[in-house]
Order: C-alpha cells, then structure tokens, then sequence
C-alpha cells in the first residue's frame, strides 16, 4: 500500500468522525457522500445513509464514553477510502480539496480592542467582536471600503 494513499485516507477519516458532531456535518456529509457515490447511480444517497448510521454510532458511543465504538467507526471509514483510493487515483485530488475546504472555518471571529479615543458607543477599553460567517467551502465576503482602504 502507497504511504501516501494511507495517509490521505486515514486523516480524510479522522476528519469525518470529527465533524460527526459538530455544526458543520451536513456539509461534510454531502461532500462525503458526493465523494463515494461519484460515477454510481445513486449519486451518494446510499453513501448519506452510511455516513448517518455512523454518526448516530459515534454520537451515541460519546455519550457512553465508548471510545473502541468511535475508533471502530473511523477505521472503518479509514478502510473505505483507502480503498476507494486505489480503485480510483483521481479521488486523492478531491479527497485533499474536501479536507481543506472542511478544515477552513465557517466563521472568523475577530477580535478588537477599543483604546483611548474614537471608542463609540463601547467607550474606552472596551471589546469588540465580530463574527463574519460564510458558506461552507465559500471565501468569506469582503466589505469594498475595507478593500478600498488596502490600496
């Protein structure tokens, strides 16, 4: 077995029992499901109902703190990609773009300290937050009079 195949399939499979239980499953879901079920007929629903009975598996292993149960769900998956990935050598390609994409937040926070002067309506020494959210796999929006201020 090529290394490399191993290392991409294992991490693509740490990767999606990660994002089992988070906010950003239904994306990771679909690009999962989009990734098997490419060139089959049934377009990846097959592959949805798997990548679901699997997270219901890991949800409920967390919540009896069954980790062997979640180890089991990742090597398996681990397996799959792996051999999806000798069978067809395009899907390393694809499989890399679906990590970075899955990796890459869904929302920036930025944080800003408020000094002396020019405070607002927060005063001086306050704190300020703003979330910027963007799609799954999208660039976040860029506001023009931030760009104009660049140049």
């Amino acid at each position: 077995m090529d290394p490399a195949i191993a290392t991409v399939a294992a991490t693509a499979a740490t990767t999606l029992v990660a994002a089992m239980t988070t906010e950003t499953w239904e994306q990771t879901k679909r690009a999962f499901a989009r990734l098997l079920g490419a060139g089959r007929d049934d377009e990846g629903t097959d592959a949805e109902e798997e990548l679901e009975q699997a997270r219901a598996t890991v949800q409920a292993a967390r919540e009896h703190g069954d980790s062997s149960a979640e180890d089991e769900v990742r090597e398996n998956w681990e397996v799959r990609l792996r051999d999806l990935l000798a069978e067809r050598r395009e899907a390393d390609a694809q499989i890399r773009a679906l990590l970075a994409a899955v990796r890459s937040p869904a929302s920036t926070v930025y944080n800003q300290n408020v000094r002396s002067g020019g405070a607002g309506a927060q005063g001086p020494g306050a704190s300020v937050t703003v979330n910027h959210h963007h799609t799954y796999g999208s660039p976040p929006s860029r506001d023009p009079e931030e760009e104009s201020d660049r140049t």
